[in-house]
């Protein structure tokens, strides 16, 4: 059996990801949580009501959730995937696999480590590598996908574990909500499968398309076919 640790960091995604694996009563046998004491971000009720449907709760912040279920939390108080002080940690760590949520691209000391790391990336690879992909791959596709991989020092090239794919969301709450939600749906898949016990990861193809942050025009044209096609149905 695989031992499964995680990497929290204080946002949606991590708020997400650390509800599911509650709620599902998933094993996990490390829980590390980098803080750098950062405001909360505040949320309009809408986007709370949103995420809420999708089974968490994101004006909850991280560390009311570990106090509320007495998790036991490995602390840092940064915000920091290559700080020496994590690296040396993770180096004495028996962990297998941690789930990566955030703090930055993983860099060599992080990855020479002996503990493999999981990202969940929202857009199917290699079609959709980068940054902000699900907005690509609405307006391209009409929906949008998750790969889960083992992160390698390229960007999304590593070996994939599993792929799934989402309709786009009926809401505008597309980077605090809906982001989280397919990622954290992904991530469950991937633990109710096993599909780490198994270790049938596979090689990704050289050659893909790589997509940068979206720029303000295309993504609220993004957002608006959310919406409309819901207003739509609606008349």
């Amino acid at each position: 059996m695989n031992k499964i640790g995680i990497i929290l960091t204080p946002d949606t995604r991590s708020k997400a990801y650390i509800t599911k694996i509650i709620k599902n009563k998933i094993k996990i046998d490390e829980i590390i949580f980098m803080n750098d004491e950062r405001e909360d971000k505040k949320f309009h009720k809408n986007a709370i009501n949103e995420g809420k449907k999708y089974g968490f709760d994101i004006s909850k912040s991280i560390e009311s959730i570990i106090n509320e279920n007495n998790l036991l939390v490995k602390k840092f108080n940064f915000v920091d995937i290559n700080n020496l002080k994590l690296i040396e940690y993770i180096k004495k760590s028996n962990i297998e696999f941690f789930i990566f949520t955030g703090g930055g691209i993983l860099k060599k000391d992080i990855l020479d480590c002996k503990s493999k790391f999981i990202h969940f990336h929202p857009g199917i690879v290699p079609e959709y590598r980068g940054s902000t992909c699900f907005y690509y791959s609405i307006l391209n596709e009409n929906n949008c996908g998750v790969t889960s991989f083992i992160m390698d020092k390229n960007l999304d090239t590593g070996d994939i574990i599993y792929q799934k794919k989402f309709k786009k969301p009926s809401h505008e709450f597309i980077d605090d909500v809906y982001d989280a939600h397919i990622r954290s749906e992904t991530m469950l898949d991937l633990f109710n499968k096993k599909l780490l016990d198994k270790k049938n990861f596979k090689k990704q193809k050289a050659k893909g398309d790589t997509y940068y942050i979206i720029h303000p025009v295309l993504k609220h044209i993004a957002t608006l076919s959310c919406i409309s096609d819901v207003k739509n149905k609606s008349t």
